[in-house]
Order: structure tokens, then sequence, then C-alpha cells
């Protein structure tokens, strides 16, 4: 992460997922991953908002502590940025995660066939010990889904590991009939929120001090 002016500020993602390092990459970035993993649970009469928040902060933060161990002092933290996110897809205020089996994969896309759902994607960046955050709203419309269709896009293996069973950017980009909102955000990392936070956490403005030294 070095520049011709010297070291850049340095940014890490609290993810392994190799959609949002893609979506990092897009705008260019220079960053690093680091793997920090929570309990990504709902706790009781948590609002779908309220989890995915509370999930994205959560992920920033353990970053955070885990790119500051080893640093000591009163500046540990001065030149880290940390991003987590975290996506979600709700129908009926019903929060439907990664499928935990087959059957829960199945489950959730008869759910969700020929239905509007909602996908909520959030973002956190811990600098300085601060938090900024972000949520991105996105409703997206399946085509009515027939048994042989589900079935055949289980066996693709796609739906493992996704929210709601699904990968806008694969094979389930075909079950998709309509979006109204952000592509990004569906697929796990709203960009235009990303450099929203970036820019107001003080990233960009760091970034551009440094280059032009």
């Amino acid at each position: 992460m070095e520049t011709q002016a010297g070291r850049a500020p340095l940014l890490y993602l609290a993810s392994g997922s190799p959609r949002r390092q893609e979506l990092m990459q897009q705008l260019n970035l220079q960053f690093e991953v680091i793997q920090a993993p929570i309990e990504e649970a709902v706790l009781p009469n948590e609002s779908p908002e309220a989890y995915v928040k509370r999930i994205a902060v959560e992920k920033a933060q353990a970053g955070y502590v885990k790119a500051c161990a080893g640093r000591s002092g009163m500046q540990a933290g001065t030149g880290i940025w940390v991003v987590g996110g975290d996506t979600a897809v709700i129908f009926e205020q019903q929060i439907f995660g990664k499928p935990k089996s087959e059957m829960d994969a199945k489950r959730m896309l008869s759910v969700l066939s020929g239905q509007t759902h909602q996908v909520l994607s959030s973002l956190a960046i811990v600098h300085n010990n601060q938090v900024f955050s972000a949520i991105n709203s996105t409703q997206v419309t399946f085509k009515p889904l027939a048994e042989a269709e589900i079935n055949q896009y289980w066996l693709s293996g796609e739906p493992l590991g996704k929210a709601g069973a699904y990968a806008i950017q694969g094979l389930g980009a075909k079950f998709i009939k309509n979006i109204q909102g952000s592509y990004s955000g569906v697929m796990g990392l709203p960009l235009f929120e990303l450099d929203q936070l970036l820019t107001e956490s003080g990233y960009q403005t760091e970034l551009k001090g440094i280059l032009n030294a």
C-alpha cells in the first residue's frame, strides 16, 4: 500500500466475501482483508434495520480491534479505517439470511417466488474509535419460480452462503423481474454509501493529502 508520496492510510475490509472484495476493487480502493468473525444472530424483538446495522458495526469494530492489535499508545488507531457490512433479505418483516440447509434454501426461494422483497445492505466504518454507518434499501421482484427451477438452482451450489439463497450477480439474476434501488447493495456492498462514508470518516481527505504531498 505504498504511494509515491509515502504510505497510504490503512483501509481494511472485515469480510471474507469475494463479492464485497470485488465491489471494493470497483472503486479502485487499496485495502486488505481482515478476518474477525462475529456471531450473526437476531436479538429478540430486533427490527431488520436494527439487525443489519448492528451486525455491520460489530464486524467493523471487531476488525478494528484486530487491526490495532500490536500497536500501542494514543496513536494506535490513527491511519486505520475498517469497513464492515451486512446484507439481509426481508419479506413481510422476516429476515432471510444465509440458508442453513437445502430445505431452508428452497423454503426461502419458494416464499420469494413471484413476490417483491426488500434487501437491506448496511455499512459501517470504524476510524479512531468513531463509527460511521449507513443502510441501503432496495426492492427486488422475483418472477414466479417453478419447483424444478428451484431444485436446479440449488444443485448449482449458488444459494449457499447467500442472503435469501440467491445471488443477483450469478444465475439468480434470471429470477429477477425488477429492481428498484442499488444493484451493488443487493450484491452486498452499496457503493454510493461506501463512498459517502469514506468521505465522512476522513479517508478520502487523508488519501488525497498523501498523494498530493
